[in-house]
């Protein structure tokens, strides 16, 4: 089993501040479906803006479905998030979840390089290589930062690298 991190970034052609919110603020509009319990029942996905805050989907049936906790909410700057989802997409607890990174690194005024790292996998167990290869593929976390990308940057190809 390996517990190296999976890293992986997207240049956006925002702000900083901007970048920042549609990724913790939007996360709804844009967070993949494929990365969610519900999938087509999803009603919403959020992220409380705060350090001991959750970040979560809500179903249409307004069941909450927890992904981990807040651990650092720093605006404009950085976002570390635990991951309580398993490889095979069920509910970890809070002892076996790792850890996501997400920061946002101003280039320019207009420019944002938003990185994120996940890490600690281990924490999952039999299940860690598997959830490790999953978000180290295209399907992965460059698939969710395509996403963001679109999102933040609507009027630029947001320029996706490793």
């Amino acid at each position: 089993m390996t517990d190296e991190p999976v890293k992986a970034g997207v240049t956006l052609s925002a702000p900083a501040q901007h970048s920042f919110r549609v990724f913790a603020e939007r996360i709804g509009d844009w967070w993949p479906r494929a990365y969610t319990f519900s999938r087509d029942d999803l009603a919403g996905v959020a992220i409380e803006p705060r350090a001991g805050g959750r970040w979560y989907e809500v179903d249409r049936r307004g069941r909450r479905l927890d992904w981990g906790e807040v651990r650092a909410f720093e605006p404009d700057r950085r976002l570390v998030l635990s991951w309580a989802v398993s490889a095979d997409r069920g509910q970890e607890p809070p002892e076996r979840a790792s850890e996501v990174e997400v920061r946002f690194l101003p280039l320019g005024p207009k420019l944002t390089r938003v990185e994120v790292e996940h890490r600690g996998f281990a924490r999952h167990g039999a299940g860690a290589d598997l959830l490790r290869g999953g978000m180290a593929s295209p399907d992965g976390w460059p698939y969710i930062l395509r996403e963001y990308g679109e999102a933040a940057s609507p009027t630029a190809r947001a320029v996706l690298s490793a």
